[in-house]
């Protein structure tokens, strides 16, 4: 897949076989990391949108148009069981021989060292904030002090494991998301679950209880992201 536009590419897919520009919901976007972080390769993700459409086409009766992408889930779902189903015992083809994909040329490590800069001085913005809070600027020490080390790497190399580098950035947004959840408080947390079990209500029957539980736990995040103003440093954001 590419690496660098998996989000994009599901979203200009989706918009052009709508027919009409829709901007994608935040439920949306959390459907999307759900398979991001799932493995659903993007031509598996991509063939479900446009399977479903084919189906809704054709049928003979269209009283309303689709509008979220929720409506694609459980054709991508199916394409991708049978995705796994043959390619179980196969190797990855996409995989270079040192079991590493191929990083898109136009995302040097200078680029993409220059991107976490910016959201290096997002972070430290963000710690000066809430000075009485110790356990914001614990996390916060934390994952600037971090993310200096990732960033000094990325200076020092002419070779980039996008793979890796992914890793290291998912392990600290998880680090901050964490101690955002702390400051936020339960109530919060309550009433942002409370809001996406309500805007999940009419799919949660047609999605498997992980995928529903991790649909709802990013929707979660993303509502608290949004709210804190946290920065994403994963490598799907940078632009």
């Amino acid at each position: 897949m590419n690496y660098f536009n998996y989000f994009t590419e599901i979203e200009d897919e989706f918009v052009k076989r709508r027919g009409s520009h829709l901007l994608i919901s935040p439920l949306d976007w959390s459907l999307i990391e759900t398979w991001k972080q799932r493995g659903i390769p993007l031509h598996i993700v991509l063939r479900g949108i446009n399977s479903s459409f084919d189906a809704y086409d054709a049928r003979a009766q269209r009283v309303r148009k689709i509008n979220s992408l929720m409506y694609c889930q459980q054709e991508v779902e199916a394409m991708y069981l049978d995705y796994c189903e043959a390619h179980v015992g196969a190797g990855n083809s996409e995989q270079t021989a040192n079991g590493q994909h191929e990083p898109d040329p136009q995302f040097s490590p200078q680029i993409i060292a220059e991107h976490l800069r910016e959201q290096l001085a997002i972070l430290q913005r963000l710690q000066t904030q809430r000075a009485e809070d110790q356990s914001w600027q614990e996390t916060f020490a934390r994952a600037i002090t971090r993310l200096n080390d990732i960033i000094a790497d990325l200076q020092n190399t002419n070779s980039l494991s996008p793979e890796r580098l992914e890793a290291d950035l998912t392990l600290l947004e998880a680090l901050l998301l964490e101690g955002v959840q702390e400051s936020a408080g339960a109530d919060v947390l309550q009433q942002l679950r409370q809001e996406a079990q309500k805007q999940l209500r009419a799919y949660r029957q047609t999605m498997e209880p992980p995928v529903y539980e991790q649909t709802l736990a990013n929707f979660v995040a993303r509502r608290l992201r949004e709210q804190f103003r946290i920065p994403r440093l994963s490598l799907f954001y940078l632009s």
